[in-house]
């Protein structure tokens, strides 16, 4: 156990040691994400977005450190993947790519680990009747698969904390789960890039984080936790004479529980954005950690109840497994993940009102925002003090209902005035 715990530990450590300098240079060359350009940003404030630089470089280092090639044969390829698509997730960062673009990278890297590394399904359990594929529909398949994890992990990295504590217990179970069979490769694997993510929380899991994930660390995660997710299914395969008593007998079902929340997030709001006619890759504000922060919860609290209701789905699941036939159980996690989505959609309906207030407090600080947006740039005590006479003013005047939506208002507007006090000294 010792060979799968240091590696966590250097990772944690040497990500730990690693984000405090990308943070300095971020600032330093200016290389933050500035909530200003875009009006769906949730942050207020400029954050570095290169967490995913020490991520990366963290998993990478000391992956490559313990793992051998009788450990994870092959495993050449996977690195060169992961080179790829984190290469293509910092230049995003840096430089917004086209969506196609992306796509076309992201095929190509899936491509690799399916075909020279050989990382793929070849059995769908029983479930639609099939069992044994082809290496056309193999290959095809699991391609698809890859890419929808990659963009699904991408898709949670909303808030504070999110992404990266349901990173570090997806990754934390199938490191257990690969060491109780005796692959220390993919081990070796998992527990380094929860180790990685764990000291990247410690910057990001706060009320005002210092550092944000970016494209490069979700889409560098999802597809590790994708080669980790296709293997473990493979490994765990019923087979009457290699592995006819596998400890986790649904494996499939299994997965699907642990990658649950951002497998269920981004099928929905897909299926929202295309039943409005709208691109199901058009931003917007419809996700769950949305919803979550609209009912006036924080960053911390949202993802504390998502991660958690996550850890419920995997521990029902690996409860059962024994007792239910894989598509069965796969149906029995998708109900009770939507029964949590009508928990929280009721939840949504008796406290509209509060939402609405919450929503408009938040249209008050972004009016005030825009209206000082060019004031902030000119480092000019004069201006800046107008512009502090202006937004107590919008504040005034701003119609609000009772006095829960006024303290909403005063709150959202007080961060503006703090920034503006700082900007001036």
């Amino acid at each position: 156990m010792l060979t799968s715990l240091l590696p966590f530990i250097l990772a944690f450590l040497t990500a730990l040691v690693a984000i405090p300098a990308i943070i300095k240079i971020a600032y330093s060359k200016r290389l933050v994400d500035d909530p200003s350009l875009e009006s769906r940003k949730i942050h207020k404030h400029s954050v570095p977005n290169l967490g995913g630089v020490a991520v990366f470089s963290a998993f990478a280092l000391v992956s490559c450190l313990f793992i051998n090639d009788n450990m994870l044969p092959k495993a050449n390829f996977i690195f060169a993947s992961g080179i790829i698509i984190f290469t293509i997730g910092l230049k995003d960062d840096l430089i917004a790519l086209d969506p196609y673009k992306k796509f076309i990278a992201q095929f190509i890297t899936a491509f690799i680990v399916v075909y020279f590394a050989d990382i793929r399904f070849t059995n769908f359990y029983g479930v639609m009747g099939i069992h044994e594929i082809g290496p056309i529909l193999s290959y095809t398949f699991t391609s698809f698969v890859v890419v929808f994890i990659i963009n699904a992990f991408n898709l949670i990295d909303g808030i504070n904390g999110l992404l990266g504590s349901i990173s570090v217990f997806v990754s934390l179970v199938y490191g257990a789960l690969f060491y109780f069979v005796d692959e220390k490769g993919l081990s070796i694997l998992s527990f380094s890039m929860a180790g990685a993510v764990l000291g990247f929380l410690k910057y990001n899991m706060r009320k005002r984080a210092q550092i944000f994930m970016g494209d490069a660390g979700a889409y560098s995660i999802g597809f590790i936790i994708a080669i980790l997710s296709i293997r473990f299914v493979e490994i765990y395969k019923f087979d009457a004479i290699t592995n006819p008593y596998p400890w986790v007998h649904a494996a499939p079902a299994v997965a699907i529980a642990l990658l649950i929340m951002p497998i269920f997030d981004t099928f929905r709001v897909f299926t929202l954005r295309i039943l409005r006619g709208k691109s199901p890759f058009m931003a917007d504000r419809n996700h769950l950690h949305h919803r979550l922060l609209d009912l006036g919860l924080t960053h911390l609290q949202a993802s504390g109840i998502i991660v958690t209701t996550n850890v419920l789905i995997v521990s029902l699941a690996l409860s059962i497994q024994n007792q239910m036939q894989t598509a069965e159980l796969m149906m029995l996690i998708v109900l009770a993940t939507i029964f949590f989505n009508m928990m929280l959609w009721i939840y949504e309906v008796r406290n509209v009102n509060r939402i609405h207030v919450i929503q408009r407090a938040r249209s008050i600080a972004s009016k005030a925002n825009k209206n000082l947006a060019s004031n902030l740039e000119k480092v000019n005590n004069t201006a800046i003090d107008s512009s502090l006479a202006e937004v107590r003013m919008l504040a005034a005047k701003e119609y609000l209902n009772g006095h829960r939506e006024s303290e909403a208002a005063k709150r959202f507007t007080q961060e503006v005035l703090d920034n503006l006090e700082r900007s001036k000294n």
